[in-house]
């Protein structure tokens, strides 16, 4: 299923898997100016490029390799004929996807393999010129772009939320602070991230983001330098496993993705050098 809303000249696309008619897990992809930033998933491959069909899509971004940014890849462009960019080190991972999780395979799917080409330092369409930025820590091939006349920041997966209470294993929180704080520098006034919550305060969002996280970094190093493992450090610090509600019930979010997501990760991603 698929869901349309506007910001500006921005459309925000939002979709996701269906179960018993209900969502899944919602990603988004945006369209502005014939730019389409990230392609969603391959489950809705079908619906997005049916919604698509009128709007003249001219150029396709992906933020990173990951299978809820490029899964409609392939579709768009052979129905479209457009070129793909990316980031150079998400280049290969896209035209040979990984092995995925049970659990991506049936939230996300696995994405057909595509071309892409290696972004550069600018991104431009007929009305708008789009900085390209690399803001590692998700992961190493993550992007942003950011137009400075709107101050549109569309910022993928770099920022999830004001307080992440998960993470995954190749995460790096520091590396992450690093980009917030790249990206912050910009003074963005609106942000578009890859949940589809569009963030009309994106500076002040930001900065509340970063203080979270480097406050919650600098107590994981000093439970550490005392002799506390990740899990001790998870229990004193947030209690127990994140959980998420799958099939009305609660399970710990690593149980569900198997180990990917997890609370004890995320402490784990402020210890690494």
């Amino acid at each position: 299923m698929i869901e349309v809303s506007s910001f500006e000249d921005v459309t925000c696309i939002k979709m996701s898997q269906t179960m018993g008619g209900k969502p899944l897990y919602w990603v988004a992809c945006y369209l502005v100016d014939g730019l389409l930033v990230d392609t969603g998933t391959v489950h809705v491959s079908e619906e997005l490029t049916r919604f698509l069909e009128d709007k003249k899509v001219q150029k396709v971004v992906n933020t990173h390799y990951h299978e809820d940014h490029v899964g409609s890849n392939a579709a768009i462009q052979k129905k479209f004929g457009v070129d793909i960019f990316a980031h150079p080190k998400a280049v290969p991972k896209i035209s040979k996807p990984a092995k995925l999780f049970p659990y991506q395979e049936m939230v996300w799917g696995y994405p057909v393999p595509s071309k892409t080409k290696k972004i550069g330092e600018r991104i431009d369409t007929e009305n708008y010129q789009f900085e390209v930025l690399h803001t590692p820590g998700h992961c190493d091939d993550h992007i942003c772009l950011f137009e400075p006349r709107k101050a549109w920041l569309f910022s993928g997966d770099l920022y999830a939320s004001e307080k992440p209470n998960v993470a995954r294993p190749e995460e790096r929180q520091w590396e992450i602070i690093a980009s917030l704080k790249k990206v912050r520098a910009l003074k963005p006034r609106i942000m578009f991230p890859a949940s589809g919550n569009v963030v009309t305060d994106a500076s002040a969002v930001l900065d509340r983001t970063l203080v979270y996280l480097e406050s919650l970094g600098e107590r994981v190093l000093r439970l550490h330098e005392e002799g506390m493992s990740a899990a001790e450090i998870r229990d004193v610090i947030f209690g127990q496993e994140a959980a998420v509600l799958f099939g009305g019930q609660k399970l710990p979010f690593r149980d569900f993705t198997n180990d990917q997501f997890s609370t004890e990760n995320l402490i784990r991603s402020f210890l690494k050098k």
